[in-house]
C-alpha cells in the first residue's frame, strides 16, 4: 500500500506568489515601474508617493513644475503655497513642510539643487547623509536608497504596513520599517519593486481601505493568518465588485396609515358659528339691553309722579282740623 501523502501548508514564499498573482490580475493597469531619476528628484517623488497612489503621486509631482518656475521659487514659498501642490491629500501641509526642508537643505549644503554626490558614497555614508535632511521620513530615505543606491530594501509607508498586516505578513503594531525589514528575507531583491507596487495598489484602493477597517475592528487586535490570505483576498474582491444592497427600514405607507388611524380617534372639532348666527346674537343682546332700560325708566317716572301727587293733595286729617 502506498503511504498517505501529508499535505503541507504553503510556505510564505508560495503564499506571497499566489497573492501577487491575484493582485497583478486586478491592478495591472495601475502598476507603475520606477524610473531612473536624479537623487533630488527621487526624494521629491518619494515625498509625493508616501501614503498615496501612483496616480496621485504623478499628479503632485507634475504640479510642482506647473505652479513654480523652478526649485528656488518653491524653496522661498510659504507652506500654504506649497500645500497647493499636494491638494486633496490628508497630509498636504506635512508634505509641503518636508518638501521645503529638503530644498533648503540641499541648496545650503551644495549651493545648487543637485544631490547626485550621494551616488559616490558608500551605503552607510549615504544613509547618514540622508538622515541629516530635516523632517525627512524613513520611507523617503529607504525609497531613495532602494532606487538610487540599489540596496535591497522594502520601503513601506503606513498604508502599505496596514495592507501587509491584513495579508498576514506582519502586524499593524509594527512600524513600517520593521515590517519591511522582516520581509526582506522572504521577498527577493528582483521582486521587491513588483511586491511594493502591487501592495500599494491594494492599499490605495478606497473600497479596500473601508473593508480593511471593518476587518481590523472585528479582529480586535488579533493577527491575521497568512494561510487564509488568498481566500480572504478573493472574498474582498467579490465584495468590492458585488456590494451588498443596503437594508431599508419600515415601509412608509404603514406609518401613514397609523397616523390616519390616530387622527380618526380624535373627537371632531366643534363647528364654528356662521356669520349670520353671530349677527343675530349680537342684535338680540342689544335689543334686550334697550328694553330693560325702557322698563326701568317707566317705573322710575311712575314712582316720582306718585310722590308729587302726594305732596299736592293734603291728607284727610288736615282737612278735619280746619
Amino acid at each position: 500500500m502506498a503511504a498517505a501523502k501529508h499535505t503541507k501548508a504553503p510556505g510564505r514564499q508560495d503564499s506571497i506568489r499566489h497573492i501577487l498573482g491575484l493582485l497583478e490580475n486586478r491592478y495591472r493597469a495601475d502598476l507603475r515601474e520606477p524610473q531612473e531619476q536624479p537623487v533630488l528628484e527621487t526624494l521629491i517623488y518619494a515625498i509625493c508617493l508616501e501614503d498615496n497612489s501612483f496616480v496621485e503621486a504623478e499628479t503632485f509631482y507634475g504640479r510642482i513644475g506647473t505652479l513654480f518656475h523652478d526649485f528656488n521659487e518653491a524653496r522661498v514659498s510659504s507652506i500654504t503655497e506649497l500645500s497647493k501642490v499636494f491638494l486633496k491629500s490628508p497630509t498636504a501641509e506635512w508634505k509641503a513642510f518636508r518638501f521645503r526642508h529638503l530644498l533648503t537643505h540641499v541648496f545650503e549644503s551644495f549651493y545648487a539643487f543637485d544631490f547626485d554626490s550621494l551616488l559616490r558614497k558608500s551605503n552607510e555614508h549615504a544613509n547618514r547623509l540622508l538622515g541629516r535632511v530635516p523632517e525627512l521620513s524613513q520611507f523617503a530615505r529607504n525609497y531613495t536608497l532602494k532606487h538610487c543606491m540599489e540596496i535591497h530594501l522594502l520601503p513601506l509607508d503606513e498604508r502599505l504596513r496596514d495592507a501587509v498586516a491584513w495579508l498576514g505578513l506582519g502586524t499593524s503594531r509594527q512600524t513600517p520599517q520593521r515590517s519591511g525589514s522582516a520581509l526582506k528575507s522572504v521577498v527577493r531583491k528582483v521582486d521587491a519593486d513588483r511586491f511594493c507596487g502591487l501592495i500599494r495598489c491594494l492599499a490605495a484602493d478606497p473600497k479596500a481601505i473601508k473593508l480593511f477597517a471593518i476587518d481590523q475592528e472585528a479582529a480586535s487586535g488579533t493577527n491575521f493568518e497568512l494561510s487564509t490570505a488568498v481566500d480572504r483576498l478573493r472574498t474582498l474582491f467579490a465584495e468590492i465588485d458585488n456590494p451588498k444592497p443596503k437594508t431599508t427600514g419600515k415601509p412608509k405607507p404603514a406609518v401613514k396609515q397609523a397616523g390616519a388611524a390616530r387622527k380618526s380617534t380624535r373627537k371632531p372639532a366643534a363647528k364654528k358659528p356662521t356669520a349670520k348666527k353671530l349677527a343675530a346674537k349680537k342684535t338680540g343682546k342689544k335689543t334686550g339691553k334697550k328694553t330693560g332700560k325702557k322698563t326701568t325708566s317707566k317705573r322710575a317716572v311712575q314712582a316720582s309722579a306718585k310722590k308729587a301727587s302726594a305732596r299736592k293733595t293734603p291728607s284727610k286729617s288736615a282737612k278735619r282740623k280746619n
